[in-house]
This record gives C-alpha cells, structure tokens and sequence, in this order.
C-alpha cells in the first residue's frame, strides 16, 4: 500500500445555529465559471466518452424507489444505507428562471452522463486481509442513490450506481479506476485502501472524487475531495483533548494494529495528546494476527493510563473491551473510533460499559431531530436492513450527498471540470446539519464530534449537549 494520511477525530464547541449560517453561499469566481464553461462549449470534458464495456471489474446498478437492484452486471456490490438531516454547503442549485429547468439539466457529453441518466462509481474494501471493512460504506452509497432515484434523481436525470471492491490492493484499484475513468461521471463515497494505487489514473482522466481517501498521495490530487480531511495543523489544541484533559485525563495508552494507516493516525493522535499536555505512558503496536489482547490490555493497567486510544473494528473492539474489562482496571475512557453503530453491546455485554466513539455525525437516536439524519436512518432500513449505521456508513453518505448536491448546483451544463470548480467552491459542508462541518472545498477539518459512550447497556451523548464540538 502507498503512503497512508492521518484520519481525524478531533473536536470543538459549535451550535447548530451557526453550522446552518456558516453553510450557505459558497461561489464561483468569474474566472473559474466563463474558463470552464469555455471548455464545455469548445468540445466538451477533457475526457473519454462513456463507454458500456465494465471489463467484469465493476458492478452496475439502477436502485429503485424502494431501494431495490434494477439489475447488477458484473463485479461486487455492497447493501445500502442512508441519512436525514444536514445542510450542504455549495448552493442548492440554479434555475433557468423563474419556474425554469436547473442549469445543469442542459444536454452534457460528460462521461457517464446521458439524458436520462448519470453514471458515477464507488470502490470501497470489501475483500482481502481486512474483509467486510467497507461494506457499510457501500451499503451508504447505494441507500443514498435509492433515495435520490426515488425522489426524482438528480438533474432532470436518474443515478446509475457502479460499484466495485478493491480486495485491499493498489493494483486493483488501479484497474478499477481505468475501467471507470470512460464509463462515469465520477466517484462518490466509499473506502478504498488501496486508492494509492489509482494517482496516475485520476489524475489524468480529471475524475472528480467525493470519498474517504485513504492515501496521502490520492487525498493531495486536486480532483479528489475528502470527506474526512487533514488537519491544518495536528500539533493544534482541539475541542476533543481539552474536553478530556478538562475532565481528569492525564495520562494516555495507544494500543493499535502495526499497519502503516493505523500509525499515522496514532501519530496525530499522540500529537493532538501532547498539545494539551495529555502524557504517553504505555504504546503497543500489535500484529494484525493478534488472537488474544490480554497481555496489551494487563500493559495498559500495569502503566495507570486514564485515557486509552485504540484504533480498530469490528471484533477487535469486542475483544479489546472484554481484555480491559477482565483485567479489573477502570480507565476513565477508553476510545473506539468505530465502535459506534457496531453490535460492541451485543457482543461485549458488561465489558462495553464506559467504552466512548467520538462521532463525525449526528447520532441515530437524535434522528428525529434533524431531517437528513431522519432520511440516513430511513433509507438505511429500506435499502440495507441489518447493516450498521457507523461511522464509515455516515461518512459514506455525507460524501455521496457532497457530490449530487454540487452536481444540482451547477450553473450551467454538467462537465468534469464544472462538477470539480463547484465542489472547490464549497466552503463550509455540513449535509444539512447531518454532518458535523469540514471545509470541503479547502480539504481541511474543523474536528467536530459528538462524544457517545455507553452507559447503562445503551449509547448516550456526552458532550456537547446538542450539535457538535470542535
């Protein structure tokens, strides 16, 4: 795999209020929309035409209202999951007068993009060493075109969904990625460790991407927007480390698997730590091979750590949970950055009390109160009932939501090079309020979380009271 960036889960104190005032206006420069539009006029987007061929590497699929299959050919698809609530920053696209058809309806010779249909792709990790990693994120992608499909489409059009699974591998993301580069518009959402792999091909094919990257060198591509971006500055003070060294941490464990990604995001971690003035006493890097995390949780007990940061999913966080909670030792936290929206209760039972997740979304019990959060929780049972609704589900979402609400924003015809000046063009993203606000445009994270720790068998809101903290 290539070089790997830091995820963030950083946090700080904002209303709801002034997510929804800072979201709205984001624009074009004139510059950026006549330059554009010239190249749209003069012959079209800078690359190939749509071509029908999947190669057998990809999957095809038109969702229906109810957010079944209209058919699949070819490859992998995931199940689905969708969101409510959120507000999106990038405008809510533009009318051709008053009553009239949205810009971005105009006939387009865009890759992908046909009268009456918009083709886009979406790779995540479904096989490989770490099987099933982003199966929610799939299943995100496709609830959010079932619901878009079942409520009009997008531009006058309906979304044919094609996805694909990198098994992990540079190599076949880079396959992928050049089977696609002619068949869609662009990438929305997924999770695709091997997106390292694919640099070369985005570049050149100018394909504009709204997804979690995983690659330093694929985030840093001007085409590619990342729903969780870097840090400005990860030596900084963020909401989430003052909240914990305000509430008695002093002292941090890091336990996490010995994988390249994985580091660099203990990395920020620690730093973030020690900016506060949060000390390290105990670090383990574990083999992915581990079986047992008895001796790494006795480590943390032995060092006294108040606080301990382990980076995993899935049954790695079962079996972390019930290590600590059979050593005896009572940490004041112990972070799960995706045990959220996973069944940790159902396996854990009492070793899943006190364990906290710092969340990028709304969470599902607050649904109600925020109307994308209410579609996410919707869509995602009619389109992938029993799938969890975390973290990677709810960036998925919010990610798919960024790229076809640029696309309706557009002042004029879709294009490549129209879709990727808007989505630069939006500042402040926050899915309707869904989302805890990025600077999309920018690639930069405002580290805003909600903190949910399980109390009493069930996951309760920590901190803040309402919105999120950043």
């Amino acid at each position: 795999m290539g070089p790997s960036r830091a995820r963030t889960v950083g946090t700080s104190l904002v209303l709801v209020a002034l997510m929804a005032t800072s979201a709205c206006g984001a624009r074009w420069s004139d510059e950026e929309r006549d330059a554009v539009y010239a190249r749209h006029n003069g012959g079209g987007d800078d690359s190939s035409s749509d071509d029908d061929g999947d190669g057998g590497l990809s999957g095809s699929e038109t969702l229906l209202p109810d957010g079944s299959d209209g058919g699949t050919t070819g490859g992998t698809t995931g199940g689905t999951t969708g969101g409510t609530g959120g507000t999106t920053t990038g405008g809510t696209g533009g009318t051709g007068g008053s009553g009239g058809p949205r810009p971005c309806t105009a006939a387009s010779n865009a890759p992908g993009v046909t009268d009456d249909s918009i083709t886009v792709g979406s790779i995540s990790t479904l096989s490989g060493p770490l099987p099933g990693l982003g199966e929610t994120t799939v299943a995100a992608v496709r609830a959010y075109v079932a619901y878009r499909n079942a409520t009009g489409g997008v531009c006058g059009r309906q979304i044919v969904l094609k996805t694909a699974d990198d098994g992990f591998e540079n190599a076949r993301y880079r396959a992928l990625i050049t089977d696609m580069s002619s068949q869609v518009l662009g990438i929305a959402g997924g999770l695709a460790s091997g997106d390292g792999g694919g640099v070369d091909v985005v570049k050149a094919n100018n394909i504009p991407i709204v997804s979690t990257a995983t690659a330093d060198t694929f985030q840093a591509l001007p085409t590619v927007f990342d729903i969780n971006p870097p840090f400005a500055d990860v030596n900084a003070v963020i909401g989430k480390y003052r909240w914990l060294y305000d509430n008695g941490v002093r002292t941090a464990a890091l336990v996490y698997i010995d994988n390249a990604i994985v580091k660099t995001q203990v990395n920020q971690q620690r730093a973030q730590m020690e900016a506060v003035g949060i000390r390290i006493v105990n670090e383990q890097a574990l083999p992915l091979s581990t079986l047992s995390y008895d001796a790494a949780a006795r480590g943390v007990a032995n060092s006294k750590a108040d606080y301990l940061f382990y980076p995993a999913a899935g049954n790695l966080n079962v079996s972390m949970a019930k290590a600590m909670y059979d050593t005896g030792y009572k940490l004041k936290f112990l972070e799960q950055i995706t045990a959220y929206g996973s069944n940790l209760i159902d396996l854990a039972g009492p070793a899943a009390e006190g364990v906290v997740t710092w969340v990028r979304a709304l969470p599902i019990e607050e649904a109600a109160s925020n109307a994308e959060a209410k579609r996410f929780v919707e869509w995602m049972g009619r389109a992938a009932p029993g799938i969890p609704t975390d973290t990677f589900a709810t960036d998925a979402w919010a990610a798919t939501k960024a790229f076809f609400d640029a696309l309706d924003a557009l002042p004029g015809p879709i294009s490549r090079d129209a879709l990727i000046a808007q989505l630069r063009s939006v500042d402040t993203y926050d899915a309707d309020g869904f989302f805890g606000p990025i600077q999309l445009g920018k690639k930069l994270s405002n580290g805003c979380y909600v903190a949910m720790q399980v109390v009493g068998g069930k996951w309760t809101r920590v901190v803040p009271d309402r919105g999120f903290i950043c």
